[in-house]
């Protein structure tokens, strides 16, 4: 009998059941951690604006899909009730995060990196950066040790401390940190009308002509969910143009291609670890081409 989860070299299925089981604790604490982070980014202004009543709805309701979180449903109702009373809102939000962060203590580096994308995400969802946003980010960003090395890390810092020199927040400032925030998280729910979890951040230095990409005798791996259809179809066209893949990065990947949504086992909530081994390498100088899917469709479709 055909082992039905278990894909080339006997590998367990890409999205499939068997994953899901084993990673399904794994995955929950990363969807609270980014849920939480998230409610934290939207108080750090000490008040709700209207403008962050959308983005903060799109996110209810996904983390309402993907955990049947009921102070996700009631937090929907309450905006609908209470859509004239910012200030009544801001009390439920603070009230969900004390009573939440009880049940759920930050355990590992995961739930720190996947708290402060919430977080930053939560501060950016209205496009709109304040000074005290600001002083808490920075606060934030230096009690996360093992993340001072990520260079979008390191120029989001940067951002937020020139910012905050005088004391004061301009416009320039403000759009220049949440360019950096979408480095890290991608568009805010404001700009998409999507949720942000799960996004893709920006990849810096992605191959940006697909005609630059070449497939006879290159060494692919592939991560995310792709659009393009099976990763099983999407590996069949790249060896048939002469390619050959790997399930994992390493000194001799020549391209790491991206889909356009992240993973749901991936390792955080906006990258897994083949993206983070890739940039590893590329700050070293030896690491592969990043490929977004949208590339690599084009030089499929040559």
């Amino acid at each position: 009998m055909v082992d039905t989860v278990r894909g080339r070299n006997n590998a367990l299925e890409h999205e499939g059941a068997t994953l899901a089981r084993i990673h399904a604790r794994s995955n929950t604490r990363k969807a609270l951690a980014y849920w939480l982070g998230f409610l934290k980014g939207i108080l750090a202004s000490d008040k709700v604006e209207t403008a962050e009543y959308a983005p903060l709805q799109v996110e209810a309701e996904n983390f309402l899909t993907l955990l049947h979180d009921p102070d996700a449903y009631e937090l929907i109702e309450d905006l609908r009730i209470w859509k004239n009373e910012p200030r009544e809102i801001h009390d439920i939000i603070e009230n969900i995060v004390v009573m939440r962060s009880r049940d759920f203590v930050i355990e590992n580096e995961k739930d720190e990196i996947n708290e402060l994308y919430g977080f930053c995400a939560g501060i950016a969802c209205d496009n709109r950066i304040t000074a005290e946003e600001v002083e808490k980010l920075l606060s934030k960003l230096g009690s996360y040790p093992r993340i001072q090395t990520d260079q979008r890390v390191i120029n989001l810092r940067s951002a937020a401390q020139r910012s905050i020199a005088d004391g004061r927040i301009t416009h320039e400032e403000s759009d220049d940190i949440c360019s950096w925030i979408t480095h890290l998280v991608g568009d805010s729910a404001a700009d998409t009308g999507i949720a942000t979890f799960g996004n893709v951040g920006v990849l810096d230095g992605a191959l940006a002509d697909h005609n630059d990409l070449i497939f006879d005798q290159r060494m692919f791996v592939l991560t995310g969910k792709f659009t393009l259809g099976p990763r099983k179809a999407i590996q069949g066209m790249i060896a048939d143009r002469g390619g050959e893949f790997k399930s994992s990065v390493c000194r001799n990947t020549h391209y790491l291609c991206v889909a356009a949504e992240a993973s749901r086992d991936w390792r955080h909530s906006h990258e897994g670890l083949k993206i983070m081994r890739a940039m590893e390498l590329r700050a070293e100088g030896r690491g592969p081409h990043l490929v977004h899917e949208g590339t690599l469709a084009q030089a499929l479709s040559r």
